[in-house]
């Protein structure tokens, strides 16, 4: 059985250092692989009606913070000869990434994890645990030392 071809990574970003770390390994596997890079922000929108936010300035600011996040991708991606396209979509991170990496075929996500610990795992979730629980395609969940 021939081994798997990584073609396509996608990388999600919050814009948090964790993530970036996380897309230095991705943009890494890519050059190393020949394989394109998607860099992903989602806009988490129902989040601001919890902290009551008005709703067209957070998404505003939202959508602002999330091509920041993905164009420091990107030009990681330009410095190493890397394709790259970056997206940006609405909705739960849990969800969509795993909905993003189904609509382009994604080969493999490579995500960025802050070490929760089980308690607030349980109490308030991780994106990443969830995920790798739920993603079609392999993930390679990278920790910040």
């Amino acid at each position: 059985m021939p081994l798997p071809k990584y073609n396509t990574i996608l990388v999600p970003t919050d814009g948090s250092e964790y993530a970036f770390y996380a897309a230095e390994h991705a943009v890494y596997l890519a050059k190393e692989l020949g394989a394109k890079l998607y860099a992903l922000n989602v806009i988490n929108a129902p989040l601001a009606f919890h902290a009551g936010i008005h709703y067209a300035e957070s998404k505003v600011e939202m959508e602002s913070t999330g091509r920041e996040a993905v164009q420091r991708i990107k030009s990681l991606c330009d410095e190493n000869g890397v394709e790259c396209e970056c997206m940006i979509v609405e909705g739960q991170p849990k969800e969509a990434i795993v909905d993003v990496a189904d609509k382009i075929g994604a080969d493999c996500i490579v995500i960025g994890s802050i070490g929760m610990s089980a308690l607030e795992r349980v109490l308030i979730g991780s994106v990443s645990d969830s995920v790798l629980r739920h993603a079609k395609c392999p993930v390679l969940m990278v920790r910040k030392p």
